[in-house]
């Protein structure tokens, strides 16, 4: 029995006609890829822009408001720029009152919202003080005294901070008459 042979002939037109579609398909890919990436850069920066407006537009509407205290998180309690200031954990929401006295005294005030769920952590039964912020818990609206970022007071009870604010201003009027 013979065996056939199999005889493989090539077109070289064929050949020539697959190296410019793999050219082609080679270059379809790169424009591919340049289009996903320049959409991504598109929707980066759109989504930057849109954010910028929007933190931009709730600052200028928290600035034209007649309250000028700012809200941190419980957690930066101890860390504020300022030498001295006040901070008021408020578990309800009316802190009128308190940044009425602190405004007129002149003094730097911050609130911390407690209803904020970030916050309910430093909420407890019993109220306990401690060195370090991850010490504290409080069970009402509290009143804290801090200098160079160590903690020098505090007061709780709503009827307590009045009257502490009031001592307060009667000091800062009786000293600023003595001058």
């Amino acid at each position: 029995m013979k065996k056939a042979k199999l005889v493989k002939k090539t077109n070289k037109k064929t050949q020539k006609e697959q190296i410019p579609e793999n050219n082609l398909s080679m270059k379809r890919i790169v424009i591919t890829f340049a289009c996903i990436a320049l959409t991504f850069v598109a929707f980066y920066f759109l989504t930057d822009f849109l954010l910028s407006k929007r933190v931009s537009s709730a600052d200028s509407s928290s600035n034209s408001s007649s309250t000028n205290t700012r809200v941190i998180p419980f957690s930066k309690l101890l860390t504020q720029s300022a030498e001295k200031y006040y901070v008021i954990a408020a578990i309800d929401e009316k802190t009128e009152a308190y940044e009425r006295y602190l405004s007129w005294m002149s003094k730097t005030y911050y609130t911390i919202d407690m209803t904020n769920k970030v916050n309910e952590v430093y909420m407890g039964e019993e109220e306990k003080i401690g060195e370090s912020v991850k010490d504290i818990r409080i069970k009402e609206t509290t009143l804290f005294v801090v200098e160079d970022g160590k903690l020098q007071d505090h007061v709780s009870g709503k009827e307590a901070i009045l009257k502490y604010l009031e001592d307060e201003l009667d000091k800062s009027a009786a000293s600023s008459s003595n001058s």
